[in-house]
């Protein structure tokens, strides 16, 4: 009773006051409680992005070091390719001295063990003799000469090989830019080595000396592309130097090439490996028209050319009348 009296006495206002006051303690507390954990998570996410960033200066470190690394790695490498073909070059000059020296103890006590007979020219490997193919005054054979550049050393009397062998590079340089000044891009330096090659006869280490060229500079040349003296050489005689052009075969078409591919034979090689009864049967099983075709020589023409033996291969189809012996 008292109780109730105690309640109807107590002002609605001042009721109202005590329970939004509590409402809004609570609802402080609990914001409050909210924004502390907040505020932890902030902290711990700050940590962890410092972290990350330590991480990353060290990897951006340990990039640099290694990026050095490699640069220092390459101009290593650079100089010991540099070195390198140094060193086949003077192989390639002190061969040639020797060479020399030896035609020359020849031609004085006349034993012909030791040089090459007067004005005879060693076939080159392979087979293949340059020195039938090529005439002296075709100064294109030099790695870094084309037909402009031809011309204008035949115009300053550089006419032969021996011209350029005789010749020396201050000199071939300077009839280079007295005829155009565009033409000092031109390094002539190797060409009277390549020359000096070509009138001994040297045509194997010529083919070796152009193919470590690029250019005619002693640079960025490989062991794996043709010289220009092969590829001038195959150009004259008629062939490819394409390892998959079958129709160089005599006897070979553009559709028989097709017919052989289609059965697994891309390659002169693989040509050369293929019986000739297996040849025989793809030509019988794509009809009638092929059938008059004989493979019997296809092999061995193959053969020649899976091998560079491109003289005797012409040689050999000189003999061939479409493709049969």
């Amino acid at each position: 009773m008292y109780s109730d009296i105690l309640l109807l006495a107590i002002d609605p206002c001042l009721l109202s006051w005590l329970l939004f006051s509590g409402l809004a303690f609570l609802l402080g507390t609990l914001l409050g409680w909210l924004l502390f954990g907040q505020r932890n998570k902030v902290i711990e996410l700050e940590k962890e992005n410092a972290g990350l960033k330590a991480q990353y200066n060290n990897l951006e470190k340990d990039y640099a070091s290694l990026k050095y690394q490699l640069e220092e790695a390459q101009k290593d490498l650079s100089r010991i390719r540099l070195s390198l073909q140094k060193c086949e070059s003077d192989k390639i000059v002190l061969n040639t001295k020797m060479e020399k020296l030896q035609a020359q103890i020849s031609t004085d006590t006349g034993d012909a063990s030791l040089g090459f007979a007067s004005g005879a020219v060693a076939p080159a490997g392979g087979g293949l003799a340059f020195a039938s193919i090529f005439k002296p005054d075709n100064l294109q054979i030099i790695e870094g000469v084309g037909p402009k550049i031809e011309e204008v050393l035949k115009n300053a009397g550089i006419r032969e090989w021996s011209d350029v062998a005789g010749s020396n590079e201050e000199a071939l340089r300077g009839i280079l830019l007295a005829a155009n000044p565009n033409y000092r891009i031109h390094n002539p330096a190797s060409w009277p080595q390549q020359a000096s090659l070509a009138v001994a006869g040297k045509w194997d280490e010529l083919i070796q000396y152009q193919k470590f060229l690029d250019g005619g500079r002693d640079d960025e040349g490989d062991f794996n592309t043709a010289s220009k003296v092969e590829k001038m050489a195959m150009r004259i005689l008629g062939f490819s130097d394409n390892p998959e052009d079958l129709k160089i075969i005599e006897g070979i078409g553009p559709k028989i090439e097709t017919l052989l591919k289609d059965a697994g034979i891309n390659t002169w090689q693989q040509l050369a490996n293929t019986a000739i009864d297996k040849l025989q049967s793809i030509l019988d099983a794509a009809g009638e028209n092929y059938r008059l075709a004989d493979p019997g020589t296809w092999p061995k023409q193959a053969e020649m050319a899976a091998a560079g033996l491109w003289s005797d291969l012409k040689d050999y189809q000189d003999q061939l009348k479409g493709g049969k012996e």
